[in-house]
């Protein structure tokens, strides 16, 4: 198949994000305000290098200090019943990260999360350039 067919076929090709990945819900600059249960698995998701909230210290450069987390929590956006948490990593290569939060209700209990990398959004299409 030629290169230039298989190219429009796949910026052709893409599927519809779903409806809540272009809208942002309920915005939280500090960990204190989200579901302590998402807290918790928040917590657990980034053991054992830890998460700080916004505005304590965490280990920004490569020397790590006794105690002080890796990571630090940016923003979470809740999204329906999910929380999209935004959080930086510090090293040499530091970056920042999402992890979505996603409810799983058992029997009527209140809700426990589990972590799952990602917003959870589908990545846009990459253009490609024509050769002619």
């Amino acid at each position: 198949m030629p290169a230039t067919l298989l190219s429009a076929m796949l910026l052709t090709t893409t599927t519809a994000a779903p409806p809540s990945c272009g809208a942002r819900g309920a915005a939280v600059e500090t960990m204190r305000a989200l579901p302590a249960a998402a807290r918790l698995e928040l917590a657990r998701y980034l053991a054992p290098s830890g998460i700080a909230d916004a505005g304590p210290r965490h280990d920004a450069i490569d020397v790590r200090h006794p105690g002080a987390p890796r990571q630090r929590f940016i923003r979470a956006d809740r999204r329906g019943d999910e929380w999209v948490v935004r959080y930086e990593s510090g090293g040499i290569a530091a970056c920042w990260h999402n992890v979505t939060l996603v409810p799983v209700v058992v029997d009527g209990r209140p809700p426990r999360y589990v972590a799952r990398a990602g917003d959870g959004c589908p990545a846009p299409p990459v253009a490609t350039a024509s050769r002619r």
